[in-house]
């Protein structure tokens, strides 16, 4: 069966032997679509917990809108037109919008990729800014119980109304992305965001805690701590999104920042979580494509989905074009650990951002063959510890040397959003 994986902005074909394919894994359908326009209005008009837009913002108000960096998908070309016509029939003016990207601890955007998200008319037209966790200047907050302190954007506590635009995703340690980590760490401090990413550490041993997955809020130490955190800021109203596989809008969720945010989680888990009977020997994974595996960090999500499909000891092909790399300065220095136990220490002992993630995929390398197809230098996937492929031919036949005769498989093109779950 012939199946194809986005990779980039390119789709790679794969031929997949049908006595050895288990199933082609993708979200479940949700029914008969309006249209992107009529969801987006409609949410518009049936705010959750929250007066109508109408109430909030009024004719002289400036404001701040919060949106998400390059590595989320939100549609934003789509979605913010529609927000920008409602505003301005209340009579807000266009040099009173500042468009504020929630960068969080990425790096910087180039222009072109900033033109890209906003499209032209909304980037020539609107002030907008990038959110620096370690340049822009924060203010503190206070303290979560937990012991984080509250940094944000010191635009977000100003004179100006919020706003809040994203989509909602699962995230493989804090549950659900989007939402309340628009905030923290979309717009904080990088103390803030340090303190609050290390909750995913829970041992001494440094083994990530057994709450901090995808899909879970509920006892999550990480989210709890953000919910605290955001508590602490005025968010006056939001509008939050769940595309499907093909970046089509199929929800949308306004009002309260929270409430809206756990309505659309709702929607995500009915939608990407997909039950399957057992695991497979082998699983094939793509990342669904740009931006979702723009880097390893944000690749590694849909490996750790694709782990929910796979056999202990089974191999992991995953397809990750990673056209800006690793996605952090800090992240290979942890494979330097030789070892997993050294690595844990190594966390433990001086937590720095991305090592929770590092220590993940180390524990996953141990479980599984992972062999790779990337753009990535062949020097620093060895270093991480993967099987370098060149191409998929070539990773097929590494993998059917490691597997039993009548190996199963499951093949998952956009892993970033499709979560297996074996039937219990």
């Amino acid at each position: 069966m012939e199946i194809s994986i986005p990779y980039g902005d390119k789709q790679i074909p794969i031929d997949i032997p049908n006595e050895h394919l288990q199933g082609v894994l993708a979200p479940n359908p949700v029914g008969e679509l309006r249209s992107e326009g009529e969801i987006i209005t409609y949410a518009l008009q049936h705010p959750i917990q929250s007066r109508p837009l109408e109430e909030i913002v009024t004719a002289g108000d400036r404001l701040v809108v919060i949106i998400p960096d390059k590595t989320r998908c939100s549609r934003l070309e789509f979605v913010l037109p529609i927000l920008l016509g409602r505003l301005h029939l209340l009579g807000v003016q266009s040099e009173d919008i500042l468009f504020l990207f929630a960068n969080g601890s990425h790096g910087a955007m180039t222009t072109a990729e900033k033109r890209t998200l906003l499209g032209e008319t909304i980037f020539s037209t609107y002030h907008h800014e990038e959110h620096d966790c370690h340049r822009s200047e924060t203010v503190y907050l206070g303290s979560t119980t937990r012991g984080t302190p509250v940094y944000v954007n010191q635009l977000v506590r100003s004179d100006r109304k919020i706003l809040v635009v994203n989509s909602i995703v699962h995230h493989y340690f804090a549950g659900f992305g989007g939402g309340p980590k628009m905030i923290v760490p979309g717009v904080a401090g990088f103390q803030t965001i340090l303190s609050n990413h290390r909750y995913t550490v829970s041992t001494p041993d440094g083994i990530l805690h057994p709450h901090c997955r995808p899909g879970n809020l509920e006892g999550n130490p990480v989210y709890q701590d953000i919910l605290q955190a955001v508590n602490l800021v005025d968010v006056h109203f939001s509008l939050q999104v769940v595309l499907d596989s093909e970046h089509r809008i199929v929800g949308a969720f306004a009002g309260d920042l929270i409430a809206a945010f756990q309505q659309g989680c709702t929607l995500v888990e009915k939608m990407n979580c997909v039950h399957i009977p057992e695991p497979a020997d082998l699983v094939i994974v793509g990342c669904g494509g740009s931006p979702k595996d723009i880097n390893l960090i944000q690749a590694h999500k849909a490996i750790h989905h694709a782990f929910q499909a796979l056999k202990p000891d089974g191999v992991l092909i995953a397809f990750a074009e990673c056209s800006d790399g690793v996605g952090s300065q800090t992240f290979l220095l942890w494979f330097d650990y030789p070892t997993l136990t050294e690595m844990k220490k190594a966390v433990m002992a001086n937590y720095q951002l991305n090592g929770n993630t590092a220590l993940a995929l180390k524990e996953k390398l141990q479980r599984a063959h992972i062999l790779l197809i990337s753009d990535l230098e062949r020097g620093i996937s060895q270093r991480i510890g993967f099987v370098a492929t060149e191409n998929f031919a070539q990773a097929w036949e590494k993998a059917r040397k490691l597997l039993p005769e009548n190996f199963s498989v499951y093949v998952i093109p956009d892993g970033s959003i499709t979560l297996p779950m074996v039937k219990r």
